[in-house]
């Protein structure tokens, strides 16, 4: 860190999808000294809350974040300073949520191709936007270091004057909006765009032709505030959710396939392992650690089952990253065990509980819920016998898990009680076809009826 400079405490970028966050809170007061590494404020995700920790060690100089706020990635939230140094003097708007700039002044679609902006400082993401989007760069004030024009500049650019900044010849509609239009038949003239400046987007494409063929039905009453009703505002976590799961319900087309087992070798196997575990390992084992143990080892054998749908092709993996479903009082989590595959019981157990106990306390990190390839939900804990859970996308299937109990059943002509559990497995038709998920499915029953056949 230099001595005689202040350093700029950024929104950081946690993910790749990341554009923005909200702050939430200070975690040190202005005056402190913050080590490298301490954590320094919190802020809310679309996935997560998240303890972020200082990158460098000095004193809290000035906050300029307000709790509650969005804020772009890159932002400057506030400063560090060397221990007696002045406080750095910024302008009265540095720091805002919605910072200004001038309005940018809209280009011809040449300039917007060939321009490279050779004078100006500005990052490649915000030449290529810009380029994209007809804006010119001269008349984009930059907030990144020496006043570097980066992307979110040029997008908050666009988002205060769409009509001067995206003009009608340039980006109106991506190429993928494009041939998909084509390809639907969609006419775009009549197509209300949603992206940046009110371009045409993939998304936009697809609703215009639900609407063209669907049956519109009859608009439900808007509730009004009364003295029996009152509005709780969504957070982002609540609105992504809200957003992930519409669009999976209507962009992968779903089928759903059951199968009951019978539980009577899998609770012996867990009662014969509870007190070992425990007393070795200090870790608790549920049925979820089992469920997680041999539907992880079962995935590799039935690659379609981890693979995801794209434009290019059927994308496969080779790790087994497995997702977890976990309630918490901010909404939904889906934390990953990585490697699953190549965890023993305990270690699984340990991951679970740990993975668990971060998202209700809103400390995970991008990398714990990245790069899931399966989902498993169990809500069995909760008393639900059965049900359907919506596909987490991109994954192509998600396992739900109904609760284990005394139930009816037939063996050698007689009728006996044992404990039985459902499992319903919801799968993307565009990857994976019945058989092949009742395959996956039939066999995973197999493995938790008779443990001993995944060592086989």
């Amino acid at each position: 860190m230099s001595t005689s400079s202040a350093t700029e405490i950024v929104m950081p970028r946690m993910g790749l999808t990341m554009e923005s966050g909200v702050f939430i809170k200070w975690l040190k007061q202005i005056g402190d000294t913050v080590q490298s590494g301490e954590p320094l404020f919190e802020i809310e995700t679309d996935k997560s809350i998240v303890q972020v920790e200082a990158m460098d060690e000095g004193v809290l100089s000035q906050t300029l974040a307000q709790e509650g706020e969005t804020y772009p990635v890159g932002a400057v939230l506030g400063y560090l300073t060397p221990k007696g140094s002045e406080p750095p003097k910024q302008a009265p708007n540095e720091g805002h949520a919605l910072p200004s700039s001038p309005i940018p002044q809209a280009v011809t679609a040449q300039q917007a191709i060939t321009s490279s902006y050779p004078k100006l400082k500005a990052s490649p993401a915000a030449r290529r936007l810009a380029r994209e989007l007809g804006v010119d760069l001269a008349q984009v004030s930059g907030s990144g270091p020496n006043g570097r024009v980066v992307a979110w500049n040029v997008r908050a650019a666009v988002d205060r004057h769409p009509p001067l900044a995206l003009p009608t010849h340039v980006g109106r509609v991506s190429p993928v909006a494009q041939r998909l239009a084509a390809d639907l038949g969609v006419d775009l003239s009549q197509v209300q765009g949603s992206g940046l400046g009110g371009s045409i987007t993939r998304h936009d494409v697809e609703e215009a032709y639900r609407q063209q063929h669907q049956p519109r039905p009859l608009p439900a009453p808007s509730p009004t505030p009364t003295e029996e009703l009152t509005f709780e505002p969504l957070t982002n976590l609540q609105r992504r959710m809200a957003e992930r799961m519409s669009q999976s319900f209507s962009t992968a087309p779903h089928f759903y396939l059951q199968a009951e087992v019978d539980a009577r070798n899998l609770v012996a196997l867990r009662q014969s392992l509870l007190t070992p575990i425990e007393s070795r390992y200090g870790v608790h084992l549920t049925f979820t650690d089992l469920l997680i143990y041999f539907t992880a080892r079962l995935l590799p054998r039935h690659p379609n089952v981890m693979a995801q749908w794209s434009e290019k092709g059927l994308a496969k993996f080779l790790q087994v990253h497995l997702g977890i479903a976990v309630d918490t009082e901010q909404g939904l989590f889906v934390p990953v065990l990585r490697n699953a595959d190549k965890l023993g019981l305990a270690e699984i157990s340990r991951q679970r509980a740990e993975l668990a106990e971060r998202a209700r306390q809103g400390k995970l990190l991008p990398k714990d819920y990245e790069q899931g390839v399966f989902t498993l939900t169990n809500l069995g804990m909760l008393r639900v016998d059965v049900f359907q859970a919506i596909l987490n996308p991109p994954q192509a299937a998600i396992l739900a898990v109904g609760r284990i109990k005394e139930r009816p059943l037939v063996e050698n002509h007689q009728v006996i009680s044992a404990p039985m559990f459902t499992l319903s497995l919801s799968a993307d038709h565009r990857v994976l076809d019945g058989a092949k998920a009742a395959r996956f499915l039939s066999e995973l029953v197999e493995w938790l009826e008779n443990p001993a056949l995944s060592m086989a």
